[in-house]
């Protein structure tokens, strides 16, 4: 076994970094980030046995919801095309882990979530050992040390899904190209999010890189419960819902200003406000004298903002909305989240100018998003009575392509 210098220097850090480990799990647990049940699955220390070893796992890694969700029509494709495949999926978040979990009964213990142990090789090293994967697929931009560099020494294939590389990353990289071609080294091969990241792939010098796709154009529409949306509309009569999905700290303050402005010309206007992370829906409702979803309350007729603070729930509200706008683009530095779970609602959809993050989506899609740069312009569009919808979006195959690939790189690696 060779000598491997950045994972003896990284072992080294892990163990130091213990104690700080411990106390920001406790933190995290204590405001509501981490299930208390699931702690040790943090440190390594697995909460599900391994199916056979006979048998092919997968290992996939979707840090949060954005992620989780993309990789879902490559779950269904992989376990469609092989039978005997397991699939794990790690997360980071809590509220990635209920997008896959939420997914998994119709596969019957096929479909497996833990939550990723820390960067620590002591700790991951505990996680391979029990799973022994056969295959790791990362989505985005995971790459993390300790975990690349134990894939290596293990001789794990890894395969990077819409591998993104920001062009702040990038500039950073440059400083270390060296570093970064090292740590990509078990990476059988990376699909680019767009051609601007494989740009930025090439340019550092990596090679393996597959034409550039999107899987976030190949998802369904986000399911929700259709008995409740009839519920809630019975509720709330003909009034008509603005949501705003997916909001930062920061905007929701231009969102509501927004709001007061045009309801002056749109008095019945019901606004609700999604944040990107739940846990702050009681400050946000403080702050606004709000009700919240999470506590069963429903605005009365002359409340005019509703903060929706659950689990699952934002395709249930893109169902009910009349127009949307896409959060975490209003304020610097922003970057945007996914505008086409609204288009696949054929529903008028708004960003703010700091959409950087899904400058080719924003691109193909420009004739249907509505782009606003700033309070006033989103007041005047709430304003606009009428406001044609987008038409249907076709999905593309990249997720039946990729899960080929994808199941031919795992099973070659099994065999040998």
């Amino acid at each position: 076994m060779r000598f491997a210098p950045l994972l003896c220097l990284w072992s080294l850090i892990g163990y130091m970094a213990m104690p700080w480990l411990c106390r920001h799990t406790r933190t995290r647990l204590r405001i509501g980030k981490e299930d208390g049940s699931r702690l040790q699955e943090r440190f390594g220390q697995p909460t599900q046995p391994r199916p056979p070893l006979n048998a092919p796992l997968l290992w996939l890694h979707a840090a949060s919801v954005g992620e989780s969700r993309a990789a879902l029509p490559v779950i269904d494709a992989l376990l469609k095309l092989q039978p005997t495949l397991t699939i794990l999926v790690t997360t980071a978040t809590l509220t990635g882990g209920q997008v896959i979990t939420a997914h998994a009964p119709p596969y019957k213990g096929r479909l497996l979530h833990q939550f990723i142990p820390y960067d620590a090789p002591h700790l991951l090293s505990r996680f391979l050992t029990h799973w022994r994967p056969d295959g790791l697929v990362l989505i985005e931009s995971e790459l993390w040390p300790g975990l690349l560099c134990l894939c290596r020494r293990q001789h794990i294939p890894v395969m990077l899904l819409n591998g993104r590389l920001s062009a702040r990353s990038a500039r950073r990289w440059r400083l270390a190209a060296p570093l970064l071609r090292y740590l990509l080294r078990p990476c059988r091969w990376i699909m680019p999010r767009s051609h601007a990241d494989e740009r930025a792939f090439a340019q550092l010098g990596i090679t393996s890189l597959l034409p550039p796709a999107d899987l976030k154009e190949d998802a369904p529409p986000l399911s929700f419960d259709s008995t409740e949306a009839a519920h809630i509309r019975q509720q709330l009569g003909d009034r008509p819902l603005f949501v705003a999905a997916s909001t930062h700290q920061g905007e929701e303050d231009l969102i509501v200003a927004a709001v007061q402005e045009a309801r002056q010309q749109r008095p019945n206007l019901l606004t609700v406000i999604i944040p990107r992370h739940p846990e702050r829906g009681a400050a946000l409702a403080t702050h606004f004298k709000a009700p919240r979803r999470s506590q069963h309350t429903i605005p009365h007729h002359n409340e005019s903002l509703w903060i929706i603070d659950t689990l699952g729930e934002v395709g249930l509200f893109l169902h009910l909305a009349e127009r949307v706008f896409i959060g975490h683009s209003l304020c610097p530095p922003g970057g945007g989240h996914n505008p086409l779970e609204s288009l696949r609602f054929h529903r008028p959809t708004a960003c703010g100018p700091y959409m950087q993050n899904w400058q080719d989506i924003c691109a193909t899609y420009a004739t249907f998003l509505h782009r606003l740069e700033g309070q006033e312009a989103l007041t005047q569009w709430l304003i606009k009575p009428v406001i044609p919808a987008p038409p249907p979006l076709k999905r593309t195959h990249i997720s039946h392509d990729i899960s080929c690939l994808i199941l031919t790189t795992i099973l070659s690696h099994k065999e040998k």
